[in-house]
């Protein structure tokens, strides 16, 4: 626009009146001849590439808003996410999809952890319609205008009734008058790389903790070196520093406050909403023995047995026959960030450290000891045992840990940013001992060298420079390998000949891979599988409590199901889901 003033200023000094006329239009309006030719005598010939700050009226404010590129931004403001979070009533979505059986989640920690508190109650109430209303008014939306979205659920694979659940979700949104909700699906393998991605705007998860502290049910989703890995994009300079601060301290009375805190700034800043906690079941038929399932969640098949007089499906007392609704979505240890990957991975390898069956008593895995601290808190050596293979034969020492670290790094995979918070580096001092080294003083630290990231990568399957989601056998370091995978259908697993512990009880199994909790259920009813585990949902796991010939146990465990803003999705998308990658620092 100033380039159009000053080639019309220099033809008022250098032309006709008629000229003039018949020029204006290109700089301004033609009304405003009058002004025109006042200025002109004011011009002077070496003041044509005039910037003065007086000439800004002359522009015309309709064509302002022509040459402004559209708002760019994130979808989600602070504002709407409040509205979300206040026209949810957690009450009712318990009471009318399950009957009162879930507890409603009102914060990301779980009830009975330590410094677990409420905020999302405190902030919210149990519902607040009228601010939802409110906060969505202010964000521009209305009943002539109002907000439209997509919120998008896996169909199985947390149970049946998730899809229940976001119909009374999407109908307490649209209470408000303002929303418009579309739910839209997709099966759990393309539903994981969709939001790894940052191609859903609004969604539903589940979380089963990394390790037992609460440190696991935050950084996760609300850290800017972490989020990212869950779809979450979440990045704030005062929740990293609350995080640090919990996480980082011996003290409780410190770690009370801090967490106090961080309840509070997270249910004002909402990085996700909770939702309800859901128990697990696990259902087997009469005489399977040895399924113990703890805190961390974790599913041993080694200990696992027939008792006298059992009949095992297969027709083997060797082969044992686990159903599952999950799949798989990567068996990459320096990648796989999903519940039923990691059981595979800790199956078929095995960390520095690792519990004791069914409880959150941690013991040596791969290390021969528990390792020792220093002084400062900030470095923890492990001694390996000695004689470590991976099941092909191939030697184990401290490089190899270090080499995966390294990888890890490298390949920035799905779990990077859980290792990459805590970690700052990993150094091999001989053969069997490997030393990390922590940002800070992480107490926990010996719980997260249990997690499926410290099962050491075979380089023979696993090269330097690429992951590898989906290898055709696992030749790990665990009680068993995995010698073949057929994806949808099933996968098996052998005793590992070089593993250093005690041999699997059952020599063999069989991961049978089912497409919703109905057909499990049937399957374990009718005898084509010895336990159905993972997801077979309340509704399921409470009709099998009244079938003879199988034992349903309710897994104590906290499981959360919460929904996830995608901080990044841009505000501009026209069409969902199509979108750019988000990258947030």
């Amino acid at each position: 626009m100033k380039q159009k003033k000053i080639l019309a200023i220099i033809a008022i000094l250098v032309a006709t009146t008629l000229v003039l006329v018949a020029c204006a239009p290109a700089a301004t309006e033609a009304p405003t001849e009058e002004a025109v030719v006042t200025e002109a005598p004011m011009e002077e010939p070496t003041e044509a590439p005039m910037e003065e700050p007086t000439e800004a009226p002359m522009e015309e404010p309709t064509e302002e808003p022509m040459e402004e590129p559209m708002a760019e931004g994130p979808l989600w403001t602070i504002g709407l996410r409040q509205a979300v979070a206040a026209a949810i009533d957690r009450e009712v979505i318990v009471d009318r999809v399950f009957e009162g059986r879930n507890p409603p989640a009102y914060h990301m920690v779980p009830p009975g952890y330590p410094y677990a508190t409420e905020p999302f109650l405190d902030k919210y109430g149990v519902r607040d319609l009228e601010l939802a209303k409110e906060l969505f008014a202010q964000e521009g939306y209305s009943e002539e205008n109002p907000f439209v979205f997509e919120l998008w659920y896996p169909p199985e694979h947390y149970g049946t009734t998730t899809a229940d659940v976001m119909q009374v979700v999407k109908e307490q949104l649209e209470e408000t008058g303002m929303v418009q909700v579309e739910l839209v699906s997709q099966n759990w393998a393309e539903y994981v790389d969709s939001f790894v991605a940052g191609e859903l705007p609004f969604f539903i998860l589940g979380w089963f903790p990394d390790f037992v502290d609460p440190e696991t049910w935050l950084t996760p989703f609300a850290s800017c070196g972490a989020s990212n890995d869950n779809g979450v994009f979440y990045c704030n300079e005062q929740m990293d520093a609350l995080l640090l601060k919990g996480a980082a301290s011996a003290d409780t009375a410190v770690r009370e406050q801090t967490y106090s805190e961080l309840g509070e700034f997270y249910a004002e800043d909402l990085p996700t909403i909770p939702l309800f906690w859901e128990p697990e079941f696990v259902t087997v038929r009469n005489g399977v023995e040895g399924v113990a399932i703890g805190a961390p969640f974790e599913f041993s098949y080694d200990v696992v047995s027939f008792g006298e007089g059992s009949a095992p499906v297969s027709g083997s007392p060797d082969t044992i026959i686990i159903g599952t609704t999950d799949e798989v979505n990567s068996l990459d240890p320096q990648d796989a960030y999903a519940t039923h990957d990691w059981e595979i991975l800790k199956n078929t390898g095995e960390p520095l450290l690792k519990y004791v069956p069914g409880t959150a008593d941690l013991i040596p895995g791969a290390a021969a000891e528990l390792p020792t601290v220093s002084e400062d808190g900030l470095s923890y050596t492990f001694t390996l045992r000695e004689g470590l293979q991976f099941a092909d034969g191939t030697p184990i020492n401290a490089q190899t840990y270090v080499d995966s670290w390294d990888r890890l790094n490298t390949l920035e995979g799905q779990v990077s940013g859980l290792i990459q918070v805590y970690v700052d580096s990993v150094a091999a001092l001989d053969d069997l001992t490997v030393v990390y080294t922590l940002k800070d003083t992480f107490g926990f630290f010996p719980a997260l060298a249990a997690t499926a990231p410290f099962i050491p990568a075979n380089p023979n399957q696993f090269p330097a420079d690429e992951i590898v989601q989906f290898p055709e056998i696992l030749d790990g370091n665990g009680a068993y390998r995995m010698v073949s995978y057929a994806p949808g259908e099933q996968m098996v697993l052998e005793a590992n000949p070089n593993y250093h512990g005690e041999a699997p009880v059952i020599p063999n199994v069989i991961v049978r891979y089912f497409a919703d909790p109905t057909t499990m259920s049937n399957a374990v009813e009718s005898g084509e599988i010895d336990i159905a585990w993972r997801i077979l949902g309340p509704v399921e796991a409470t009709r099998l409590m009244d079938v003879e010939g199988v034992t349903v146990t309710r897994v104590d465990a906290p499981a959360l199901r919460y929904l996830v803003f995608n901080h990044c999705y841009p505000l501009t998308v026209a069409n969902w889901p199509e979108t750019q990658q988000c990258d947030v620092p």
